[in-house]
């Protein structure tokens, strides 16, 4: 008698840890359904603080975005032609459509300044690097026309990347760099280079903002690294 009512316990119990199990899988957060991941970088000079709606929706997340901040990825409902708006403290400042397909990863960078501002909308390629390296890219929001070469501890790594434009991704060993930018056609631009270290497996994007007229202060020529993972 007692070994059938012990069966039947541990039957019971073991029905109570199937049901919770399958509660808590339910009840784990997933994606909404057709929605894609954007990532809000405020690269803009005398924005010091974004936010962006998309369809005229704030999107989650994405409204307080500080000067050289981001928003992480954020849920984006997919479409063909998402009509999303950057705003600051006084409205709207500028707009764009874009094509956004469901589950991809993508960017949308705001540089220059407020009253000129660049917006560069781009796919994240998030694929893991190879064992023992880091994946980055270079962007360069700076209303200066640089055009941005990158150094590592002096091996140049990427050239050629114009204001508003953004470079694919390098894959670089694990590992501490001193990172440089300058324009090879321009021997007074001096871009204030930054000690990073790049970790195995991980994805950055190095960030160029400002101008040289404000050099010494945070409008100054400057990188700055974003995680995109």
């Amino acid at each position: 008698m007692r070994r059938s009512r012990a069966k039947g316990s541990y039957k019971f119990i073991l029905l109570a840890c199937c049901s919770l199990a399958i509660f808590q899988s339910c009840s784990k957060s997933s994606a909404p359904l057709n929605s894609a991941n954007v990532s809000f970088v405020n690269g803009c000079l005398s924005a010091s603080s974004i936010g962006v709606k998309a369809n005229n929706t704030s999107i989650s997340g994405a409204t307080d975005i500080s000067f050289l901040g981001n928003s992480g990825y954020r849920y984006v409902t997919a479409g063909t032609d998402v009509y999303l708006t950057f705003y600051t403290g006084t409205g709207p400042f500028t707009s764009r459509t874009e094509n956004i397909a469901p589950s991809d990863n993508y960017s949308a960078f705001i540089g220059g300044t407020v009253s000129n501002p660049f917006y560069l909308f781009t796919l994240d390629d998030l694929t893991p690097p190879e064992r023992g390296m880091a994946k980055v890219r270079f962007v360069n929001l700076s209303p200066d026309n640089i055009n941005e070469s990158v150094a590592a501890n002096d091996t140049l790594v990427a050239q050629g990347i114009a204001t508003n434009t953004i470079s694919s991704f390098y894959q670089v060993a694990q590992g501490s760099y001193f990172m440089s930018a300058f324009d090879p056609g321009s021997s007074k631009t001096t871009i204030s280079g930054d000690s990073l270290a790049f970790v195995a497996g991980k994805i950055y994007t190095v960030m160029l903002t400002g101008t040289l007229a404000d050099s010494g202060t945070t409008s100054g020529l400057m990188l700055t690294v974003v995680h995109n993972n």
